[in-house]
């Protein structure tokens, strides 16, 4: 063997394992910090979607709530009984991208393709903290998985299998409704494979994911639409100025979400993925960014009339990263042997700049450190929730009645003190006076809390003059603001009002 061919199979070789290092490593950290790392917000949130089973829920289908009864039931009410099933579903859902990758492009892009999963923070951040994403980009890669094999061996049964993946990722977020138009879209251009649109196998795998996803179509049914209308106005598309505040937003998020290099490199991918997917119909290419474009598009229009969130459009740039994965190779091969230096400078660079990022991301929600990238929302709830419980003891000892609890914010505050004190069912958010409540409103009969006092939370960086009239306006009287500061781990502090109220009245809430 030459030193050229040498050169060629070991680097073949080094990718995959440096991708399974990659995927171990961070693997071991969740596994490590899962446990030591309080719930945010939104992960307290689906945890109390698993104490309410239900067909589905208002902001989201339920599989994040099956996820977390999952984990909680193998590993208990914890931290890390929350975050099992999301922590576990990583490693597999990279291995899916890395055999996809594969099929398509051969082992070494396959592998690159891995590492930039391993690289850019905003999948990093869905392998750790519980969210819809978790199950959604695993269920979406086991799609694209099962219709690469369908596609690329002929065989029927894995249309079936990506119906099934279909109709769990659409139990996961609805956005997954974008893989059946991506892969109309992908045959409809692709030559080789068109014939497959005049096949039953194909629409068969688009029944069975209909059929999966009845659940949700059913709780939506009793409940007057309210999830399907919830979301579909969370993204309405207008025809506002490009320069819209929302839209400048949403590109600084895909920067966040990506860090410099891998965006720039995404950008980068863009037009020859492109011009050999769909004008040259490369099926390779098409594949890439037939099942990338459509939805990231509709995040664009989306953001001329909503602020958007910076996982919104993760999907997109799993396959996406196929075809960046392809394009860094080609040109890696040109710079290593024009300017090898300055190419490695540049990787490596590059990989300290998404590494130093996927830092942040695990110490700033673990300590708050450092302080300017911490989230706010987190850390202080467990020792918020010792402070409340003995609150809430006194104001029952003293009035003779049972007192709940109740956040006076979106569910932050209800949510977190509904896992930390392990009880979800006396607790409500400010639906309690008269928000729309979000998901709490199916869940709260505030009829039941007529008449009795309640402890109040109010944090103190978002009191407003007209919290405590709010709050008059529900209970017959309303005590003293009590302020109390909790310290978290590491630099993390929580700043509340407690507020003993009284005689607690639903007056017209509906």
């Amino acid at each position: 063997m030459d030193t050229h061919s040498l050169n060629k199979s070991l680097g073949q070789q080094a990718l995959p394992t440096l991708a399974i290092g990659s995927v171990l490593a961070l693997t071991v950290i969740r596994l490590w910090l899962a446990g030591k790392t309080e719930l945010v917000p939104e992960e307290a949130y689906y945890w109390t979607y698993s104490q309410h089973p239900a067909l589905s829920y208002f902001d989201h289908p339920p599989m994040v709530a099956w996820m977390i009864a999952l984990g909680t039931s193998l590993f208990g009410s914890t931290e890390l009984g929350v975050r099992m099933a999301t922590i576990m579903l990583w490693p597999v859902s990279a291995l899916l991208l890395f055999a996809t990758g594969r099929l398509w492009f051969g082992v070494k892009v396959a592998g690159l393709a891995v590492l930039l999963f391993c690289l850019c923070p905003v999948f990093v951040g869905i392998g750790f903290i519980v969210t819809p994403d978790s199950p959604l980009l695993f269920f979406w890669l086991l799609t694209l998985y099962a219709v690469s094999k369908a596609l690329l061996s002929g065989r029927s049964a894995f249309w079936v299998l990506a119906g099934i993946g279909l109709g769990c990722a659409m139990l996961s977020k609805y956005t997954a409704v974008m893989l059946a138009a991506s892969l109309f879209l992908f045959l409809l251009v692709a030559q080789h494979y068109r014939f497959w649109l005049l096949r039953f196998p194909p629409w068969l795998a688009l029944g069975i994911g209909i059929l999966a996803f009845a659940p949700v179509i059913i709780w939506n049914y009793q409940h007057q639409w309210a999830s399907f209308l919830f979301q579909s106005t969370r993204t309405e598309v207008g025809n506002n100025d490009p320069l819209h505040v929302e839209s400048g937003t949403f590109w600084l998020y895909q920067l966040w979400a990506l860090t410099p290099f891998p965006f720039g490199l995404f950008a980068y991918t863009l037009a020859p993925a492109i011009r050999r997917g769909w004008m040259q119909r490369e099926d390779r290419w098409n594949f890439s960014m037939s099942f990338a474009l459509p939805l990231f598009l509709v995040f664009v229009l989306a953001s001329f009339k909503t602020k958007g969130h910076i996982n919104w459009t993760a999907p997109a740039f799993l396959s996406w990263s196929l075809a960046a994965a392809a394009v860094f190779q080609q040109v890696g091969d040109v710079w290593r042997v024009a300017r090898p230096s300055a190419w490695g400078w540049t990787v490596g660079a590059a990989v300290l700049l998404c590494f130093s990022a996927n830092t942040l991301v695990h110490t700033s929600l673990a300590w708050g450190v450092p302080q300017g990238f911490a989230l706010k929302s987190a850390g202080g709830w467990r020792g918020l929730a010792g402070e409340v419980r003995n609150a809430r003891l006194e104001l029952a000892q003293s009035t003779g009645q049972q007192a709940f609890i109740l956040g006076a914010d979106k569910y932050n505050i209800a949510a977190e003190l509904g896992f930390y004190l392990q009880e979800p069912i006396d607790i409500v958010n400010d639906y309690s006076l008269g928000t729309g409540g979000l998901a709490y409103r199916f869940w709260a009969d505030l009829k039941k809390l007529e008449g009795r006092p309640a402890i109040a939370i109010l944090e103190q960086d978002k009191i407003g003059p007209y919290s405590v009239i709010w709050l008059k306006q529900h209970f017959a009287s309303v005590g003293e603001l009590v302020p109390l500061e909790i310290k978290g781990n590491g630099l993390q502090m929580r700043k509340v009002y407690l507020v003993a109220c009284y005689g607690y009245s639903v007056l017209n809430i509906k």
